[in-house]
């Protein structure tokens, strides 16, 4: 079975606090221009498409996961 990496995009809109959460104690928090990993596609409770995605650290860490609607990626 082939391994495909997962796709990745780039963020285009600031994301209030209560979308994401930090991972690392480097607290970086989400920045406009951020090319971020995608995981996981799901529908918000507003009925919009959103997908959960990491921000890659060095590594195999990601200084932070966010919820961010399709709308907000480029």
């Amino acid at each position: 079975m082939e391994v495909r990496p997962n796709p990745r995009a780039k963020l285009l809109a600031e994301l209030p606090p209560e979308r994401y959460r930090l991972l690392t104690p480097v607290c970086r928090k989400p920045q406009v221009g951020d090319v971020l990993i995608l995981d996981q596609g799901f529908t918000s409770s507003d009925g919009l498409p959103m997908v959960l995605a990491y921000f890659p650290a060095l590594g195999d860490e990601s200084l932070y996961e966010a919820e961010v609607y399709e709308s907000e990626l480029e």
